[in-house]
């Protein structure tokens, strides 16, 4: 039976996805749960939301109570003993970094790890080649 609630893909690791987002508010919360399944889900899909959350929490940067130190390295520690290759990583911990400094720099920062990933994201429709069938030619 499949578990629509707690999906596998938030709970396929040593910790699971809410166990990081329950620390941060709604728009760091979201992006950082786009990518911890964009490779089980959504894909590029999930990367381009995940920047979308972050965009909107540029606008909303004031509006919610930072995260702690000590959070942040307890949380970074555990992100470390989860298995997600270093790109993947880095735009998880840069999200967890901005939670507690979020300035204009550390969510260009966040930003720019998605992008990244999403750059190295396979095609979801490959070109076609020449010897591909095209209707269009004769």
């Amino acid at each position: 039976m499949t578990d629509n609630i707690n999906p596998k893909h938030y709970k396929n690791r040593a910790f699971e996805c809410i166990e990081f987002t329950q620390y941060l508010n709604f728009n760091l919360g979201n992006a950082f749960k786009y990518i911890w399944r964009h490779k089980e889900k959504g894909g590029c899909e999930d990367l381009e939301k995940a920047v979308w959350y972050l965009e909107r929490q540029r606008n909303d940067a004031p509006k919610f109570k930072k995260l702690k130190c000590k959070k942040y390295c307890e949380m970074y520690e555990k992100l470390c003993l989860t298995d997600f290759d270093m790109d993947t990583h880095a735009a998880m911990n840069a999200i967890l970094y901005a939670a507690t400094d979020c300035t204009e720099d550390n969510i260009s920062w966040a930003i720019a790890c998605i992008k990244d990933l999403l750059k190295k994201m396979p095609s979801e429709s490959p070109m076609p080649s020449e010897n591909t069938p095209n209707p269009e030619r004769k």
